[in-house]
Formats: C-alpha cells, structure tokens, sequence
C-alpha cells in the first residue's frame, strides 16, 4: 500500500527523514520512536501534506503529493488536529462526505460526537478536537487511513474507547498506519511495528519482535 525508496526530507539545515526505504502492507502497522525521531514526518509524506526533498513515496502506486485521486484513498488524522475552527463539526464531516461519499451517521454514533457535533470547532476541548479528527479519517469507508498520535489528548476514559473503536475498523479490513507514544492498547492487534529514531528505520518487525526487542515488556 505504502511504498518508500531512499525518502529524504530536510527542513532548511535539519534533516527529519534521511534515505528511508521500507514497504507497508495491508493491516495496522504501528510507527514508534522518539520525539523528532522523524515518525510524523514519515507520515505527512505518505499523506502528501510534504513534498520529499529527495527519493519517492508512494501509496497505491501513486504520488500522494500530486495525485488527488491517491489522497481520496485514504484519510488522515493529524495531531494536532488540522480541522476548520469556525465550522461546525456537523459541517466538517457532511463536506467530507460528499466528497468520499457515504454517509457520517455511522461515525457520529461510534465516536459519540452527537453532544457537540452542532458547535463550531472553536469551541472544542482538546478532547473533542481530538474525537472529530479520528473520526473524519473514516468518512467513506477509506481504504487506508493514517493515523498521528490517535490517543494523545484524550481522557484517560476515552482511551480504551477509541483503541477499541480502531480495533473494530482493523476488524473490518481497514488498513491502518499509527504514528503513537501510547502503544500499549495497539499491542493485541496491530501486525506489524516500525521504529524510527534519527530520521532512519532502526527495527522492523512483528509487534512482538519490536517490543521485546526495545525492552518494553
């Protein structure tokens, strides 16, 4: 589904991402690393919001930076979340919608959204904000969607809420890509773990394997 070769991207003097090549299947892969290992950046150029300073990435065989065809694809939750703070959550997800297709009353019921769903998103907790932008990254049933930081901002509450919400989409086949610090709740069913730290790929494995491997159990 994603595919990188020798993926480079510098900002000015800083190089977040350095000659990257790896390859990511069907499933839920989880991304893990240390801040400004170049996890997130990885990321954002597999959803096209970056242009590679140098090598390729491509997702379903296709640029993600120029191919809106590639963008449709797939869906996006970024952190922080990039969402329009003067509409109204009800109005974010209907205009998805009617680009995706589909229809968002599955979604308002799954991730609860129904109690501040007609506010604008200034208005938003950290929390809310948080819940919305998951949300819109399964409008239209995507094929893929890529996930930053999913239960950062959450109440400790809503944490097993949304890991077993994603869970339930892994379950249905979505294919998932989770950029997480939290990744304990991903242990039971993610497929496969990739660990980047210096802007390189430092392991790649099986969940189990990368884990054990970093000493985390």
């Amino acid at each position: 589904m994603i595919r990188a070769e020798h993926l480079t991207k510098r900002f000015g003097h800083v190089t977040a991402l350095d000659s990257v090549s790896v390859g990511i299947g069907e499933g839920v892969t989880l991304i893990l690393g240390p801040n400004g290992g170049g996890k997130s950046t990885f990321l954002n150029l597999c959803a096209g919001t970056y242009r590679p300073t140098a090598g390729t990435v491509r997702v379903f065989g296709g640029d993600p930076w120029a191919d809106e065809r590639v963008r449709a694809k797939f869906g996006v939750s970024f952190d922080p979340p990039a969402l329009p703070r003067h509409r109204t959550g009800r109005e974010w997800l209907e205009f998805l919608a009617e680009i995706r297709g589909g229809s968002i009353s599955g979604i308002v019921e799954a991730f609860s959204l129904g109690g501040f769903l007609d506010r604008r998103i200034s208005t938003y907790s950290a929390g809310m904000a948080k819940r919305l932008s998951i949300a819109s990254a399964f409008v239209g049933t995507p094929e893929l969607v890529l996930l930053d930081e999913p239960l950062a901002n959450l109440d400790f509450d809503a944490i097993p809420e949304i890991a077993g919400l994603l869970r339930h989409f892994a379950s249905e086949g979505i294919s998932m890509v989770v950029v997480s610090h939290i990744w304990k709740p991903f242990v039971e069913f993610a497929d496969r773990a990739v660990v980047i730290a210096g802007g390189k790929v430092k392991l790649d494995g099986s969940v189990e394997e990368v884990v054990s491997a970093l000493n985390l159990i």
